[in-house]
């Protein structure tokens, strides 16, 4: 999602930045009918795209006002690259704009400077392909006012950059007297994998610091928010400082990109608060950088984990109903640092069992976790002869307690079971079973 908002900075830059100083320039002194056919050849030259305007206009009193209408840009990412001299992730993609609109102050023009009053999208299409993943937006409207910039400047960021400027980082492509303040609402967005609705965003770019002040919409039957600023003047790469809380989420909608298998047996609303940063970047950057910290709940719910657990079932006996882990809640504390996912703390509270975790997964793969399940008061695991040997796991409240050490690597981690006093054949067969049983279950949460 980082490297998405500061591509999104970039192609924003050349289809909003580029079209209000050429269509500035060019109504000044052309007939509306040629109007059309220089912004699209304009807008060709910046994108390497196809470019369509079906009609234009211009207003000259009381302010300078330019209106396109229906139009329609189709391209791909290898073309915007070669044509704006950033590199990008995008595929084809296809852009519809209903209504562009720009008012100016004409004063301001006499200095070689341009103050857009206001900037009016309306009726904003996309579907582009990203990293292979689909992005598709519907019906959304964007306003921008209070933009400065000088002449020279606008002109300067719609050329085409050399090869050297390629290279730059975005905060160095982005003029530093630029100033201008935005909000919008989406009707729908899907991105990521996320089916976000009626999103509505606002925020302003100030000196070459980018500020979403508020970010509301609806996932699901659940609602996210946030806020978000990228501070390309810290470093030109771009300093991500974010918050973002999500409110009675289904968890099968928000997992789902991520983690599909947990997605499918996770069956709750989440609540979660995250909040972090990191420097934007190619992957080893963000990993070096990110610091993370947050909080995941949940009220009553079940994960049917009778799939994961199918080792333990014949232990089970009678009370074959514990495969699948009914809770009343769902805590869960973690951080991300230094390249881990640290589990600070993970208590699922089940109407009859216990799961408690503490560790961490090793953004390489690797896992160091201990956990501890705590079985019904009264219930002992049918380990046959060895039966009476589970008293001495019992606590004071009649629950047999077993703990677990997973290390290694995540997708196939070595368990260790202290089993305390049970020994013999039989206590190693339920061990290995208990073992292969429990690592499933938690590869399962690695990527949380």
């Amino acid at each position: 999602m980082k490297k998405f908002l500061r591509k999104t900075l970039i192609i924003t830059g050349v289809l909003l930045l580029v079209p209000i100083v050429v269509i500035t320039v060019a109504a000044l002194f052309l007939p509306t009918d040629r109007l059309i056919d220089r912004v699209e050849v304009e807008l060709e030259k910046s994108t390497g795209a196809k470019v369509t305007i079906t009609a234009a206009g211009v207003q000259w009193w009381p302010k300078l006002g330019i209106t396109l209408k229906d139009i329609a840009i189709e391209g791909n990412g290898p073309d915007l690259a070669r044509a704006s001299g950033s590199p990008n992730d995008l595929g084809d993609y296809s852009l519809r704009l209903h209504r562009f609109v720009t008012q100016l102050a004409p004063g301001p023009l006499l200095k070689k400077e341009i103050l857009v009053d206001a900037v009016r999208v309306e009726g904003i299409q996309l579907k582009a392909v990203f990293k292979d993943h689909p992005i598709e937006l519907e019906n959304a409207n964007l306003s921008v006012t209070g933009l400065q910039i000088s002449m020279e400047e606008a002109q300067a960021a719609g050329q085409k950059p050399n090869q050297s400027a390629a290279k730059l980082p975005v905060g160095d492509l982005i003029p530093e007297e630029l100033v201008l303040v935005f909000r919008g609402q989406v009707e729908s967005l899907l991105v990521q994998g996320l089916p976000l609705e009626d999103v509505k965003f606002s925020g302003n770019l100030d000196h070459r610091i980018l500020s979403v002040e508020s970010l509301l919409a609806q996932l699901g039957e659940g609602e996210l928010s946030g806020t978000l600023g990228i501070d390309y003047e810290r470093d030109p790469r771009g300093w991500l400082d974010f918050d973002f809380r999500a409110n009675k989420v289904p968890a099968d909608v928000i997992l789902q990109p991520w983690a599909k298998d947990l997605a499918e047996k996770l069956e709750t609303n989440l609540d979660a608060a995250l909040r972090g940063s990191c420097v934007l970047g190619e992957q080893d950057v963000v990993e070096q950088t990110l610091i993370l910290s947050g909080e995941v709940s949940s009220e009553e719910g079940t994960l049917w984990a009778r799939d994961w657990l199918g080792d333990v079932a014949p232990y089970l006996g009678q009370r074959q109903d514990l495969a699948d882990i009914r809770f009343h809640s769902l805590d869960h504390s973690l951080r991300i640092e230094q390249g881990k996912y640290v589990v600070e703390k993970i208590v699922i509270d089940g109407l009859d069992t216990q799961w408690q975790g503490q560790g961490n997964f090793g953004l390489d793969g690797t896992i160091d976790m201990s956990v501890l399940v705590k079985l019904p008061a009264g219930f002992t695991p049918d380990l046959g002869q060895w039966s009476f040997m589970a008293e001495t796991l019992r606590d004071e409240n009649g629950r047999v307690n077993l703990n677990f050490h997973l290390t290694g690597m995540a997708a196939k981690p070595k368990v260790g079971v202290n089993l305390g006093s049970l020994q013999g054949g039989g206590a190693g067969n339920s061990g290995k079973a208990l073992k292969k049983g429990l690592s499933g279950l938690l590869d399962k949460w690695k990527s949380r």
